[in-house]
């Protein structure tokens, strides 16, 4: 009996996506988190109209048995549920294994986005935030994307202090 070409065609089909299958197994990373830590004002300027800037400081954690080649991240923050801004890093961080960096970043943050909730911010005396971050980690023959997301309160009265700010 002489195969159809639609039986073939299926049977090219099935073997395609069985032998993808195995490629899209993920590897196991361990634990992977982020933490805003720190947040200050640029000392130079810093945004344009419509935009503000502050440097970021995160603090990745790799909680693998492997060290960890960062090669970028995206870092998307939220003020009371609001997105605010993003940062972008294209520089590259090790984390070496089960242990933790802190980077750097430069958000630029919309002033029209912001402005919507700052009298809800201060009349509160606390704002939520939630950091949304991507972290692109090269594995040799690809690079793999870690997602983690952190959330927590900035004590406003504390955070324009002369001493700096409070994340909790």
């Amino acid at each position: 009996m002489q195969p159809t070409p639609f039986s073939v065609s299926l049977f090219l089909c099935a073997a395609a996506i069985l032998s993808g299958a195995g490629c899209a197994t993920p590897q196991e990373y361990g634990s992977f988190d982020v933490t805003l830590v720190n947040l200050t004002a640029p000392r130079a300027g810093g945004g344009g109209i419509g935009e503000a800037a502050l440097n970021f400081t995160v603090r990745l954690q790799n909680g693998s048995p492997e060290a960890l080649k960062g090669t970028g991240g995206s870092h998307r923050i939220y003020l009371n549920d609001v997105y605010v801004g993003q940062g972008l890093s294209n520089q590259e961080t090790e984390v070496p294994r089960l242990a933790t960096t802190t980077q750097n970043v430069a958000v630029h943050l919309s002033t029209f986005r912001l402005a919507r909730s700052f009298h809800r911010m201060f009349a509160s005396k606390t704002v939520s935030y939630r950091l949304e971050s991507t972290v692109f980690v090269d594995r040799g023959h690809h690079t793999a994307k870690l997602k983690a997301s952190k959330a927590g309160t900035v004590n406003v009265e504390e955070l324009m202090a002369p001493t700096g700010g409070m994340l909790r």
